[in-house]
């Protein structure tokens, strides 16, 4: 799995959840670890990627793991409640719309964010249908985070509501300026509702997104 920081074998007869653990707080990076136990001496694998429940595992990779703990974990996260994505054009084939919430992300770029590109003026777009309207107070947004300082998001409109109509739905939030390799924590003060979130950009603008929390 990608996002790999360390692997510590730990001593036999000790408590391998808690000791794996305090590798983790002890590793600045460390946002996901899991376990393997053995007899033997159980296994402890640190990773720096972002994982929430949505995440299904990595069906490219060959390794699995007894035990997971995450980090990157919200009570009031409704990711999972997503029914489905759509996008503007995706630049390329792996960068497909649904990388913005499958509940993983990590330096890798492009193949683990949601990557579009639009010409000829028009706009950049990304929408998730939340299935029925729901209350929504709270986005976390992972931006691009692999080294590259251009601001692929940027000049950003976030909106929700019941239209499916791009840029027809009340604000939610915006982003005037670009940013790169942050954590991005859209806050309202009144909870909005609605069944379809949506990003957009000015015209002719990239848009990546590596991961989106929502939350109720």
């Amino acid at each position: 799995m990608d996002c790999s920081v360390g692997h510590v074998t730990l001593a036999p007869n000790t408590p391998a959840v808690h000791a794996c653990a305090s590798v983790c707080l002890a590793t600045q990076s460390c946002r996901l670890y899991c376990l393997n136990f053995r007899p033997t001496g159980n296994e402890c694998f640190i990773f720096s990627a972002l994982v929430t429940q949505n995440w299904k595992g990595d069906p490219d990779s060959s390794v699995t793991f007894d035990v997971c703990y995450s980090t990157w974990y919200h009570s009031g996260d409704i990711t999972h409640l997503v029914s489905s994505t759509a996008a503007s054009s995706i630049l390329q084939h792996s960068t497909t719309e649904d990388k913005a919430v499958d509940g993983f992300s990590c330096r890798q770029v492009p193949h683990q964010c949601f990557h579009s590109y639009v010409r000829s003026g028009a706009k950049s777009w990304w929408r998730a249908d939340l299935g029925i309207p729901r209350s929504v107070s709270r986005l976390l947004v992972f931006t691009r985070n692999d080294g590259n300082q251009a601001a692929h998001f940027s000049n950003i409109i976030i909106t929700l509501g019941n239209s499916t109509l791009t840029g027809q739905n009340p604000v939610f939030a915006s982003l005037d300026s670009g940013v790169t390799g942050q954590m991005m924590d859209f806050i309202v003060t009144t909870p909005m509702i609605g069944r379809y979130l949506e990003f957009i950009t000015s015209p002719q603008l990239f848009l990546v997104i590596c991961e989106v929390k929502i939350i109720s």
